[in-house]
């Protein structure tokens, strides 16, 4: 035990000693806990979306402004027919848009129920059912205001479309990241066995001078580029 007790504070002393150490052992874990706790998150803000309003009454003003002081949305433009959200979609500018049907105030207070239709670009799942969400609450959000200001109970009913991806599968967005990664991960580790190999048999002399030592460095260099971006 005190061998050990020995050989702990022996490390001790080699670590503070060593500045390059003690970043390694401090400042990354610090920085990466800063950047994945603090700087990386899940939440979707500021997403192009568009709105086709055939109703064009009160109730579906008071929705859209709900949707323009939400954080989550960013409203590019009002439009006036389905094909013009399909060329929207095409285009890449927007991954959501929410269509009002006509008569939608007067089916609200009349027929106490009225639909939203809310159709999202799926070819990202997680960010398509993640925008659904945040606009069905918003709309959830108007309606208990008009249950708190009217006796009689007023429903409002979500129709949500998934296009490019209706089965919201993530496959196609992992598989080719897993293939890169996987990809570069073999090239470090063969490349790493080769050294290794070479010093143990005490020819790394000639693996530094070798004609395809460049080639070597310019393809490690060039794959990941070519991968990651």
């Amino acid at each position: 035990m005190k061998q050990f007790l020995t050989f702990v504070r022996k490390e001790f002393y080699h670590v503070f000693r060593d500045p390059k150490t003690m970043l390694l052992l401090f400042g990354m874990p610090i920085a990466q806990i800063i950047l994945f706790g603090f700087a990386l998150t899940n939440e979707i803000k500021n997403s192009n979306i568009v709105v086709c309003d055939y109703s064009n009454d009160i109730a579906t003003h008071r929705i859209i402004d709900k949707l323009k002081f939400s954080k989550n949305f960013d409203i590019q433009k009002k439009i006036l027919s389905h094909r013009e959200i399909e060329d929207a979609f095409k285009t890449g500018t927007i991954k959501l848009a929410i269509v009002f049907p006509n008569n939608f105030n007067d089916d609200l207070h009349h027929l106490n129920k009225a639909q939203v239709q809310i159709i999202a670009d799926a070819s990202d799942p997680n960010t398509a059912s993640t925008l659904t969400a945040y606009a069905s609450n918003i709309i959830m959000d108007y309606q208990r205001e008009l249950l708190n200001i009217n006796s009689i109970p007023l429903q409002i009913k979500t129709d949500v479309r998934m296009i490019y991806n209706p089965e919201l599968k993530g496959v196609y967005n992992f598989v080719p990241g897993v293939m890169a990664l996987v990809l570069l991960l073999v090239c470090v580790l063969m490349t790493s066995v080769s050294i290794v190999r070479e010093k143990e048999m005490g020819t790394m002399e000639i693996l530094l001078v070798s004609p395809f030592n460049p080639i070597l460095v310019i393809l490690s260099k060039a794959v990941p580029y070519f991968f990651f971006h």
